[in-house]
């Protein structure tokens, strides 16, 4: 995590994917974009980090839950999960 934070905050693409945002459909995305997103999954499976799309999912998820009225009251009633 500290690796893509320091990348994040040179303006760089990180290699794990752990910094995220969040795009229209408010689903996390790689913040500043992934150094080789094709591996991304190898490599976090070599580092214990669980799968991208789990990552993703989590993060998503706990979005959601924190900002649940304002997303209700924009007619969004559940996340978005990626499949």
């Amino acid at each position: 995590m500290l690796e893509d934070r320091v990348a994040i905050n040179s303006g760089q693409k990180q290699r794990f994917g752990t910094q995220v945002t969040y795009n229209k459909a408010e689903q996390a995305v790689p913040k500043n974009g992934l150094t080789d997103s094709m591996n991304v999954d190898k490599l976090r499976v070599e580092y214990g980090l669980p799968s991208f799309k789990e990552y993703y999912n989590q993060m998503t998820t706990m979005h959601f839950e924190m900002n649940k009225k304002i997303f209700q009251k924009r007619g969004i009633m559940e996340p978005k999960l990626y499949k």
